[in-house]
């Protein structure tokens, strides 16, 4: 057998992303954590830890964040701890969990007792109410952007679809019935993702992956 067919049947088709392995210092995760615990104002820290560490400096991949950010959501406990928890054991195992965990409640406790101090003697202030506010939209907005981003990715928008055009219509309309049904419905999310979770498992299961067409011409 020829060496080019040789390498072309070890080439993996990886469901994936490809990357490097990363590796980041156990004081590193930790301060890095610290850091987005006490930047996140407004809450969603689950879209800062997006940020940081999939868009800007690629120590997770967009696939392995969106299935970490899946599971944690439907298991018991704050999102964000149970994120942190699932990035810090993929990056540095039990003890970067552990640092994970630590950066990312340690310093923001310790700023919400000052910021507890703080509110009391200016809880009557217009302008303070005001930072909060602002605060809070910037979250909203960032969250938002996760939310394209995943999406995008998911449905193969912007790069090589991986899966085919059934499939695609497969991820919209299941992220569709899940904004509809917790979104604007307002059903209990847990009994919603329970009842919508096996349903998307199945397809991305069965479903077919893009044809090499699809592939070269971007699911056109």
């Amino acid at each position: 057998m020829a060496k080019g067919n040789e390498s072309s049947l070890a080439a993996p088709a990886a469901d994936v992303d490809e990357r490097p392995p990363a590796r980041i210092g156990l004081l590193a995760l930790f301060l890095l954590f610290s850091r987005l615990g006490l930047s996140s104002f407004g809450g969603n820290t689950s879209a800062w830890i997006h940020r940081e560490f999939v868009e800007q400096r690629q120590l997770v991949g967009q696939s392995e964040f969106i299935a970490a950010l899946g599971l944690c959501r439907i298991m018991p406990g704050a999102t964000v701890v149970n994120l942190a928890v699932v990035i810090g054991r993929q990056l540095r195992g039990g003890a970067g969990a552990c640092a994970a965990v630590l950066g990312l409640l340690l310093s923001p406790s310790l700023a919400v007792v000052a910021f507890a101090i703080i509110y009391r003697r200016f809880a009557g202030a217009a302008a303070f109410h005001t930072v909060l506010e602002g605060g809070a939209a910037a979250s909203v907005g960032l969250m938002i952007a996760m939310g394209v981003s995943i999406g995008t990715h998911l449905i193969g928008v912007g790069g090589k679809p991986r899966r085919s055009v059934v499939a695609r219509i497969a991820v919209i309309a299941v992220t569709a019935a899940t904004f509809i049904l917790i979104g604007v419905v307002h059903l209990p999310m847990v009994p919603t993702i329970l009842c919508l979770a096996p349903v998307s498992i199945g397809l991305a299961r069965f479903l077919p992956a893009a044809r090499p067409s699809e592939q070269r011409h971007g699911g056109g």
